[in-house]
């Protein structure tokens, strides 16, 4: 086993939160060793890409996905994938296995972690989300503003400006037919909506110029839930790739940790190569662990043998609602617009809870054919159906975590190496269905509001984990106890050791979390620098 030792900093993990914490220890002049599994889009997609890059052709390239991803298991062919490559789910039973029972629990080996097939939805939470946080909203605004340096973080002024103040300044997107037709009709009946406590506004999404390599950002392809050819979606391994242009900053591509030791002088991680199963360790200064909720929790589990206990992963429960406009929009097979979230629509209700709920609305894009053929199969017939999608959104919902399941996660001693055993059970909310049914009869009575009609017997809630919101496992405490962790993400009893990722939230609300923790995985790993220095 070899040993790498050195006055530096170690960031486990390549996602938004590792790749938030890297460069402010990077700005704060601390040298940086990331941790990577570095899995990356294989080349004969990557060619694929550069092909319709030369000839854009939208059409045939969906088909072209289309027959792809039907080369698949099944069990990938109605997961969002980058231009239909299994890349980001490969191998993770054999790296990160986990035994699972009525969850979902998602994880990823890929560069950049879940970021390659997110949403790209970048809200701040409100001010009365972090009620329970031993952290103010004023606290993290400064470092939401520095997270606006590494992604686009649109600029929106409308009614949801005063939840989620703007901390960034690139443009808003264009909205679609069907988002436009939808926003006005709401925006001529305000008064109605916001009286029944419906408050909307436009979809906040990060995608824009920073990273595209058209220089532009998005051109309205349509193509969003493919995979942007244009890289104008953001994605965390877009920033790895140009921290590795910095002096400070060494990328262990293609490594995994399994283990974290703290002693007096420092840290180590054992470390293990995915394709050699070589081991090495590196000895550091402090660890930032940003791997992902149940990666991190095992890690520091092992670390502090915290086993046979339970933690539990808090959710923002997800559910869906087909939705039908009152006037079509002949905008064809892939409409010529982004296909990521199009509208906001934020429920306060009292009767349903004391927060408010957070529904994204998504207009017709060809995926949405591909999930049904990959249920239903040849009774999906696109051409006849076509009227039909013209009108149809998708209503996508987000529950906050006292209406949500949650998941218990067990984590045992590792056997033969390698990470500690972990053992998941999704545990519902009996909260949760009537909160959901409730939510769609207030879309139902103000569907002359709205201008459509709701399917509701078509509603899904799918099990905890589907939302891939998954947090809070080792929430953070002004007076941390076993198994939480202090202001600074540390676990109780570690001095070194930094969790960075959603692992450390003390509350899950309905918004979105991949812009908070961000901007808190920045607020550690400055305000522990700065301790570092006084």
């Amino acid at each position: 086993m070899s040993s790498l030792a050195g006055a530096f900093d170690c960031v486990l993990g390549s996602g938004p939160a590792a790749v938030a914490c890297a460069a402010e220890l990077l700005d704060a002049g601390r040298s940086v060793v990331m941790v990577d599994p570095n899995r990356r889009l294989p080349v004969e997609r990557q060619t694929l890409v550069d092909d319709f890059r030369q000839k854009p052709n939208v059409e045939s390239f969906v088909e072209k996905l289309r027959q792809l991803r039907g080369e698949l298991p099944r069990s990938l062919q109605d997961q969002k994938l980058p231009f239909s490559s299994p890349h980001v789910y490969e191998q993770i039973e054999r790296f990160l296995p986990l035994g699972i029972q009525n969850a979902t629990v998602l994880r990823s080996l890929a560069s950049g972690g879940l970021s390659t097939v997110w949403g790209a939805t970048v809200i701040p939470m409100t001010e009365y989300s972090f009620r329970n946080w031993p952290i103010t909203s004023e606290e993290m605004a400064p470092f939401y503003r520095r997270i606006a340096r590494l992604l686009d973080i649109p600029c929106v002024h409308d009614d949801l400006e005063q939840l989620y103040p703007n901390f960034g300044d690139a443009p808003p997107l264009k909205l679609s037919e069907q988002g436009t037709q939808l926003m006005i009709r709401m925006l001529n009946r305000k008064s109605s909506l916001n009286s029944a406590g419906i408050r909307f506004g436009r979809g906040r999404s990060a995608i824009g110029s920073r990273y595209a390599v058209n220089g532009e950002g998005c051109v309205a392809c349509g193509l969003c839930m493919y995979g942007c050819p244009y890289q104008a979606i953001f994605n965390a391994e877009y920033v790895v790739d140009r921290l590795k242009t910095r002096q400070d900053f060494t990328h262990k591509a293609g490594w995994i940790a399994e283990g974290i030791d703290e002693h007096a002088a420092g840290v180590t991680v054992r470390l293990r190569h995915l394709e050699t199963g070589n081991q090495e360790e590196l000895r550091c200064d402090h660890v930032f662990v940003g791997c992902g909720a149940t990666t991190s929790l095992r890690l520091v589990a092992g670390a502090m043998q915290w086993f046979e206990r339970p933690f539990h992963l808090g959710d923002t429960q997800q559910f869906s609602i087909p939705i039908f406009l009152s006037k079509r929009c002949r905008a064809g097979r892939v409409p010529r617009a982004f296909a990521l979230s199009q509208v906001f629509i934020e429920i306060n209700k009292p009767e349903i809870c004391g927060e408010n709920i957070h529904l994204q609305v998504y207009g017709f894009n060809p995926f949405m054919v591909d999930i049904l053929r990959a249920r239903w199969g040849r009774l999906i017939n696109e051409w006849m159906l076509q009227p039909l999608f013209d009108r149809m959104m998708i209503v996508m919902g987000y529950l906050p975590g006292q209406l949500s399941g949650t998941i218990e996660i067990t984590v045992r001693p590792a056997e033969n190496g390698g990470l500690p055993v972990a053992l998941c059970r999704g545990l519902s909310n009996p909260r949760t269905r009537p909160a959901v049914r409730r939510i769609g009869r207030m879309l139902l009575t103000h569907a002359r509001d709205f201008g459509w009609l709701p399917a509701l017997p078509l509603t899904e809630v799918p099990p905890p984990g589907t939302s891939a919101h998954l947090a809070g496992c080792l929430p953070m405490r002004a007076s941390p106890t076993e198994g939480e962790t202090d202001r600074l993400g540390r676990p109780c009893g570690l001095q070194r050791v930094h969790v960075v990722d959603a692992a450390c939230f003390s509350d899950l609300p309905s918004e979105h979390l991949t812009y908070t923790i961000m901007a808190n995985a920045a607020r550690i790993a400055r305000q522990v620098t700065e301790g570092r220095v006084a």
